[in-house]
C-alpha cells in the first residue's frame, strides 16, 4: 500500500514539474515575477524621496530605525495576524526549507518588530520608538497601486499605554503627507475597536446580526461569521456592504475606559488641528488592533477608490503575548505604502538634481583593429579623461563617457563621436558642460570645457579644472 501511494505521489510530481517547465521554459527570455517590478533611475530615486522625506519627518519625534528579516518562521505572523485573515489564508508566500521548518516571506512588519524585540531583549529597555523601510510580500491580485512585492515604510511605539501616542502617531504621519504635496485632497478617518472586553461583546451581536442575514452575505463573509465576524464589516463586496449599514454600531459597546481612551485622541487631534472623520466601518483587516485605528485616503484618481488607503495604523496592545512573550506590551504604529505614495507625486515634486559632468575622451579612427575603419580611444587619452574626471569631482560630481554597442571581440571600438554627443545631450536634465579631451590635450595638459545650450567653448588648464566646475550649476531642460 505505502508502495502505490509513493509511485502515485511521483507520478503526481513529475506531472507537476512537467506544467511547471512548460508554463516557465529555461529557454524563455527572463521576466520579472508577476506583480514584481524593476525600478530603475528616477523612478528608484521617486521611491528613496519618499522613504527620506519619511524618515526625516519620524526621527523628528525621537524614533529609530529598526532593521528585520525578510524571512521569518512561519509562526510569526500565524499566531499575531489570525488564521481565518485573508493575509494568513490566501495570500502568504510559505514554503518548508530545508530543515523542514516552514518559512513565510514577511507580508508586513508589525509582527516581525514585535518578535525582534523579544528575540533582542529590548522589552527590558521601554519604551521603544522605531522605524522601518522595507519590501513586503503578499500574493495577490496585482493590481494599480498592490504589487505582490512592495515598498512599506512604518513606526512602531512600544511600551507606552496612553492614548497621547496614539495622537503623536496619527500627527507624524499626517505632517509626512503633507511633506510631500500629494495630489487629491487627504482625509483621516478615526475609529476605536475598544478593549477585548468591548470587542468580544461586539462581536457577539455582529454574529447575531449577520446570521439573521447569511444568504445574504458573500462567501467569504459566510465564512468569517463563524470566525471573526468583526472583519465582515471591512467587506468591499457591495452585498457585504449593503447588509452591514445596519448592523450594530462598535460604539454601543464599548466599556466606559475605552471611551475614556478614544476621547483623549479625539481631543488630542482636534487641540493640533488635525482634521478627522468618524467612520464606525473602520475596522483594519489584522487580528491583533484595539482601541485607536485609523486610516488617511486620498481622492486622487490616480489611485481608485479601491486603493485610496495611503497610510493606515491603529493600537495593538498584547501582541507580544501572542508571540510568546513574557509580558504584555502596549503599542501602537501605522504604514505607508511607497507605491501609492509614488503614483501621487508629480515628477515636479521632485528636488531638481545637478546632473554629472561627462566627460568625453575623443576617438580616433584606426585601421589596425581589423573588419575596416573603427573608431578607437588611444589608452594614454583614456587615462588622462580618467584624471580629469578625478579632478572635478573634488567639487562637483562627473563620469567618463565610455561609447558602448561593439562586440566583444573587438572591446577598444567606440561609437562614433556625433553619436556620443548626441547621447549626452538626450540625457534629461541636460548637462550645462561636458569636458572633452583629446591626444592635443593631453600634450598641452588642458580641458576643453564646452558649454551644451550656447555650445561655446574653451580650454582650461588641467589643474584649473576643479575650480572651474564649481561655477557648474543649474540645468538645461
Amino acid at each position: 500500500m505505502e508502495l502505490r501511494n509513493l509511485s502515485a505521489a511521483f507520478s503526481t510530481a513529475m506531472r507537476f514539474a512537467g506544467q511547471s517547465s512548460r508554463r516557465y521554459s529555461l529557454q524563455q527570455t527572463p521576466r520579472a515575477v508577476r506583480g514584481m517590478v524593476d525600478r530603475i533611475g528616477f523612478a528608484s530615486r521617486k521611491h528613496q524621496h519618499i522613504i527620506d522625506k519619511a524618515r526625516t519627518a519620524v526621527e523628528a519625534f525621537g524614533f529609530e530605525p529598526i532593521q528585520t528579516p525578510i524571512l521569518e518562521y512561519s509562526s510569526v505572523f500565524e499566531r499575531t495576524l489570525g488564521n481565518d485573515s485573508d493575509v494568513v489564508g490566501k495570500e502568504l508566500y510559505k514554503f518548508l526549507d530545508s530543515s523542514e521548518q516552514w518559512m513565510t516571506m514577511r507580508p508586513e512588519a508589525t509582527a516581525s518588530v514585535a518578535r525582534a524585540l523579544i528575540t533582542n531583549n529590548l522589552d527590558q529597555n521601554l519604551p521603544q520608538k522605531l522605524y522601518y523601510a522595507g519590501p513586503m510580500f503578499r500574493h495577490e491580485r496585482p493590481q494599480k497601486g498592490r504589487l505582490r512585492q512592495f515598498e512599506q515604510f512604518g513606526v512602531e511605539a512600544v511600551g507606552i499605554g496612553h492614548p497621547a501616542i496614539d495622537v503623536e502617531c496619527i500627527q507624524m504621519g499626517w505632517q509626512f503627507l503633507q511633506s510631500l504635496n500629494t495630489r487629491g485632497e487627504l482625509r483621516l478617518q478615526l475609529n476605536t475597536l475598544g478593549d477585548s472586553k468591548s470587542r468580544l461583546e461586539y462581536r457577539t451581536a455582529l454574529r447575531d446580526y449577520f446570521g439573521k442575514h447569511r444568504d445574504c452575505l458573500s462567501a467569504d463573509s459566510q465564512r468569517r461569521l463563524d470566525t471573526n465576524p468583526l472583519r465582515i464589516m471591512d467587506s468591499k463586496e457591495k452585498t457585504d456592504i449593503d447588509v452591514s449599514q445596519l448592523a450594530p454600531t462598535y460604539s454601543d459597546f464599548l466599556s466606559a475606559e475605552s471611551r475614556q481612551h478614544f476621547d483623549f485622541v479625539k481631543r488630542g487631534l482636534e487641540a493640533l488641528d488635525i482634521p478627522f472623520t468618524l467612520n464606525s466601518r473602520l475596522v483594519r483587516g489584522l487580528d491583533y488592533y484595539q482601541h485607536t485605528v485609523w486610516e488617511v485616503t486620498c481622492s486622487s484618481d490616480r489611485l481608485g477608490r479601491s486603493q485610496a488607503t495611503v497610510l493606515a495604523g491603529g493600537r495593538y496592545d498584547g501582541l507580544t503575548t501572542a508571540l510568546g512573550g513574557t509580558r504584555s506590551l502596549p503599542g501602537v504604529g501605522w504604514a505607508t505604502g511607497i507605491e501609492r505614495l509614488a503614483l501621487l507625486l508629480d515628477d515636479s515634486e521632485m528636488p531638481q538634481q545637478q546632473p554629472p559632468i561627462p566627460v568625453l575622451a575623443i576617438p580616433e579612427r584606426s585601421n589596425k583593429l581589423g573588419g575596416g575603419s573603427l573608431h578607437k580611444i588611444r589608452d594614454d587619452v583614456y587615462v588622462y579623461a580618467l584624471q580629469v574626471a578625478a579632478q572635478i569631482r573634488k567639487h562637483h560630481s562627473a563620469y567618463v563617457v565610455h561609447g558602448s554597442g561593439v562586440s566583444s571581440d573587438k572591446p577598444h571600438a567606440q561609437q562614433p563621436l556625433g553619436k556620443q554627443m548626441a547621447s549626452i545631450l538626450a540625457r534629461k536634465p541636460m548637462p550645462l558642460h561636458m569636458a572633452i579631451v583629446g591626444s592635443a590635450e593631453l600634450e598641452s595638459r588642458e580641458v576643453i570645457v564646452r558649454d551644451t545650450g550656447s555650445r561655446k567653448q574653451v580650454a582650461v588648464d588641467f589643474d584649473s579644472i576643479a575650480s572651474h566646475a564649481i561655477f557648474c550649476e543649474g540645468t538645461h531642460t
